[in-house]
């Protein structure tokens, strides 16, 4: 299928000339030969149709070069999701051509999370149809059963206060969660039998401990038992600044997503070692003109292009990430697009 894929976005991209070879350049020594999958989105409609008609998304597509575009179905009203989207491309036929075009599909389900506590969708019988509707959608698209992942309930450590903790207050909704969310992989494995369903966690749960509160890494082991239910875990990197950068929500140096992702890795491997990166991306400020910070992109992507980062995550299980907006690459600001480009190259090949 990477024929087909390679043959659309050359058919798109053939005029932006000398930028197509950001991120093609061999690196000749290989790191234990990675072998990871790489997504992008989290509007593949707009990603998709941006390829052929604006020059500086082309690029991105070259360069990155996905081999599975990601979407996600919301909830805003914790009563369903929003399917509309999912439905328009169904009916219009592009998720069929997206797969015969050589893309897999990544779905992530949320939960609006502006007023704490939230999460009522995700306990929901609407929750487990919403799914059943989408995964049916996607078995209709893709007649040769090509595998797709689905990371659920992404951030949910943050919907019950206390955030992040697993206590008293908190236990009898994760444990109800925990159990909708195994219904809601048996729906989608009855459309899906291939589909691999994680749960996915705000990454930032790995880097701090409480073991007197149940926060942090303390908060992980009571999903243990489920988690080893599903098909892998999932999880997501959006800090803003820089590793080593100072904080003031921390008062001190910010580890940054190389760390965050690192971390992660040890934590879940233990349990399940078919580990997610579902989402990266330094996180959106209004005020930057890319959507994020393009200069944190860059310098992450040359620390998890080093061989030492790249074996120790690679050993632990991490074999996918997707990025998020794309828009932060768009015209290479800060060399984000040559770093990422460069990273695609090394862990996926050319």
């Amino acid at each position: 299928m990477r024929v087909g894929r390679r043959r659309f976005l050359q058919a798109g991209v053939n005029w932006v000339g000398a930028t197509l070879a950001l991120g093609c350049q061999r690196v000749e020594q290989r790191v234990g030969s990675p072998q990871w999958e790489v997504g992008i989105g989290e509007d593949p409609g707009r990603f998709i149709w941006e390829i052929e008609s604006d020059p500086q998304v082309a690029a991105v597509a070259q360069a990155w070069d996905p081999h599975f575009l990601s979407g996600w179905l919301n909830s805003f009203d914790h009563k369903t999701g929003d399917l509309s989207f999912w439905r328009d491309w169904h009916q219009e036929g592009q998720l069929s051509q997206w797969f015969e075009q050589g893309y897999s599909l990544h779905i992530i389900t949320w939960e609006d999370d502006t007023i704490l506590p939230t999460g009522d969708y995700h306990l929901s019988q609407q929750f487990l149809e919403d799914v059943g509707e989408l995964a049916g959608y996607i078995a209709q698209a893709n007649p040769h059963g090509i595998r797709t992942d689905w990371s659920l309930a992404t951030e949910f450590s943050y919907w019950r206060l206390p955030a992040d903790t697993y206590n008293a207050d908190t236990a009898s909704y994760y444990q109800a969660l925990m159990q909708n969310l195994l219904r809601a992989r048996q729906v989608i494995k009855d459309r899906l039998p291939e589909a691999e369903v994680a749960l996915c966690w705000g990454g930032w749960i790995a880097t701090f401990d409480d073991p007197k509160r149940g926060a942090g890494r303390s908060m992980v082991d009571p999903f243990a038992e489920m988690m080893s239910q599903m098909d892998g875990i999932a999880f997501q990197a959006m800090r803003e600044r820089r590793p080593g950068e100072f904080n003031p929500e921390l008062n001190g140096p910010d580890p940054g997503n190389p760390e965050q992702i690192r971390l992660c890795c040890h934590l879940f491997s233990p349990i399940h070692r078919n580990l997610m990166l579902a989402h990266y991306e330094p996180a959106i400020k209004d005020m930057h003109p890319h959507g994020g910070r393009a200069d944190t992109v860059a310098g992450d992507f040359q620390i998890m292009s080093q061989s030492d980062w790249l074996m120790e995550v690679t050993h632990l299980g991490l074999k996918r990430m997707s990025l998020m907006h794309y828009g932060l690459y768009k015209g290479d600001p800060f060399g984000a697009l040559r770093a990422a480009g460069q990273f695609r190259t090394r862990v996926a090949g050319g």
